[in-house]
């Protein structure tokens, strides 16, 4: 019998263990991929909208792209269904992203409405992007505050630094237990987000680059 007890609590063990060491060691890192030291706690513009935030992701990536490379996909993201360029059946109502850039669309105004109930907060061409929302519904009763931030920065040698924050609160009883989920969902939706827009940024700076040489 008591063999039989030490078996039985065995996948409970395991199944803490495991908690834990994402909780404690993976989380952290999910939370800050792609970071330089020190940058997931800089202080960034969009921040004083959730002043004291129980959900935080920062996320970054270079790309071997100028700034003016890269700000069409962002002036252009989550506007008229055009996608955010990752998990589209959650936040495009299934709709693949563009993959080209559209001429229908005018250009990102502070107040502006996007998908998914956000407002454009803060535009400034070729350098950032800050949308927000208030009162989201989620699931289990669940109401979500949330701001983005979408921020270039040059780099030497002509390519750019594309760092991104999201920051809320989810309001509830389940809210904590809400944002782990989240958090690993979104994880997910920003990688891939991320690695798009660099795939694109940089194609079309070759293209750019190569235009002239073809005509010549």
């Amino acid at each position: 019998m008591s063999q039989k007890n030490e078996n039985s609590g065995l996948p409970l063990l395991a199944s803490a263990l495991t908690s834990l060491t994402y909780y404690f060691f993976l989380r952290p890192q999910l939370l800050k991929w792609g970071t330089l030291l020190g940058e997931s706690q800089r202080r960034l513009p969009g921040d004083e909208l959730i002043p004291q935030p129980n959900f935080q992701m920062t996320h970054a990536i270079n790309i071997d792209a100028p700034a003016e490379a890269i700000w069409p996909w962002l002036a252009q993201m989550g506007r008229e269904r055009s996608g955010y360029y990752a998990l589209d059946v959650l936040d495009n109502q299934g709709i693949p992203s563009v993959t080209f850039i559209r001429q229908d669309l005018s250009a990102p105004e502070k107040e502006m409405a996007m998908n998914g109930g956000y407002k454009i907060v803060e535009v400034e061409p070729n350098r950032q992007l800050l949308f927000a929302g208030y009162e989201l519904p989620r699931q289990f009763g669940i109401t979500q505050d949330l701001s983005a931030l979408y921020l270039l920065e040059r780099r030497e040698g002509g390519s750019t630094r594309l760092i991104t924050r999201w920051r809320g609160f989810s309001y509830g009883p389940f809210g904590p237990i809400y944002n782990l989920l989240f958090e690993m969902m979104y994880f997910a939706f920003l990688s891939q987000q991320l690695k798009t827009i660099k795939q694109h940024g940089t194609s079309m700076a070759y293209l750019k680059t190569a235009q002239p040489s073809a005509r010549s």
